[in-house]
């Protein structure tokens, strides 16, 4: 299978196939219900209930002209946060982004506001909080001291050119000003939307590695996790592409994201190097560490519209108003991964969001 089998436009789907839910002659470890050993080893099955078929935001400012990417949302009582990154017609590397927030009352309508932060072509009247830094994942502690109740993750270059893309922390009071940390949080190349996530005493970090060294051989998904916010050691490989997998298929930007105390989901892209499409797959574990695909099929295929070429599913799950339902944002590309030439290409990109039913 390529991804030209991928696609249709899936707004209502349940995935199970391929997995072997609850195996048969189950051994009851001690300490365990045998209720609580089967769901241990037991596939979460997840139903698509609803689908975006237009951007809820769309790249229609100057700073956007080419193009907007990763980005994560976040809702803090009644007040739902978006930051994201764009690029504009002066793009010609990575580190040539503007990182951006945009607010809702809904989750559906969103501001850009006008937040007087960024100097850009002579004017402070955008959303811009900062240039060069990607971040791309967010998390609130209201328990941490005022000027770090958020914190973000991102990626920066080491070097110039083509140096390796480490991960970078940064803290903010309100989630609009921030402080980048000096001191990477992983030396370490990862380009990709990196995941960090808050788990009791320790950081869980969601990173790119690649199987053949920096650069080389496939995208895979590695793991790496710390006592603090910082100071991670070297991560390891917990999802690649298998032998039964298309031979052109690489796994990166896990979009991880923590369900309950027994359930971690990932939403890994699904790139296909031949014809430069990404689709989104899906897959568990109940450690945070060690996962299992969820079938052999994708998640969220190709749309119709402004998610037609690639999909990357943002961080985290935000509970929705039916129970067992999570609201999972994406970004939305009509372009080929590759495709790296700002003359070809005019506001392209637009954030959607599915409606998730996990049952577990």
């Amino acid at each position: 299978m390529t991804s030209k089998d991928y696609r249709e436009n899936i707004t209502r789907r349940s995935f199970i196939e391929g997995t072997g839910a609850v195996a048969a002659g189950l051994i009851l470890l001690p300490g365990l219900s045998l209720e609580e050993q089967k769901k241990r080893v037991s596939t979460p099955v997840l139903t698509i209930l609803e689908r975006t078929t237009e951007p809820l935001l769309k790249a229609d400012r100057l700073w956007e002209d080419y193009s907007i990417g990763f980005n994560s949302v976040l809702k803090i009582g009644d007040q739902w946060h978006l930051w994201y990154v764009a690029y504009d017609h002066q793009y010609k590397t990575d580190n040539d982004c503007f990182f951006c927030y945009a607010g809702s009352k809904d989750g559906v309508h969103w501001e850009k506001p006008s937040l007087g932060i960024y100097n850009y072509n002579g004017s402070t009247d955008n959303n811009i909080l900062m240039f060069g830094f990607n971040l791309c994942s967010f998390i609130y502690d209201e328990k941490a001291p005022p000027e770090e109740r958020f914190k973000g993750v991102g990626a920066r270059q080491h070097g110039v050119g083509s140096g390796p893309w480490w991960v970078y922390g940064a803290k903010s009071p309100d989630g609009i000003h921030w402080n980048q940390l000096e001191e990477p949080l992983l030396k370490k190349n990862s380009d990709t939307g990196n995941i960090c996530i808050r788990d009791g005493n320790i950081y869980r970090l969601y990173v790119r590695m690649w199987s053949g060294g920096d650069f080389k051989g496939y995208r895979i998904v590695g793991y790496t996790e710390s006592n603090t916010f910082g100071n991670f050691p070297d991560p390891v490989a917990i999802l690649s592409p298998d032998k039964d997998d298309p031979t052109d298929l690489h796994f990166y930007n896990s979009a991880t994201a923590k369900i309950n105390d027994d359930l971690y989901l990932m939403f890994p892209s699904g790139f296909f190097t031949r014809d430069g499409t990404v689709v989104v797959y899906s897959a568990f574990s109940r450690n945070g560490l060690k996962f299992s695909r969820i079938g052999r099929r994708p998640l969220l295929g190709l749309g119709t519209g402004f998610d037609k070429t690639g999909i990357y599913v943002s961080a985290g799950a935000i509970p929705g108003k039916i129970p067992d339902t999570y609201w999972i944002y994406y970004a939305g590309t009509q372009i080929p991964h590759d495709e790296t030439n700002p003359s070809r290409v005019h506001y392209d990109g637009g954030i959607g969001r599915i409606l998730l039913k996990v049952i577990d």
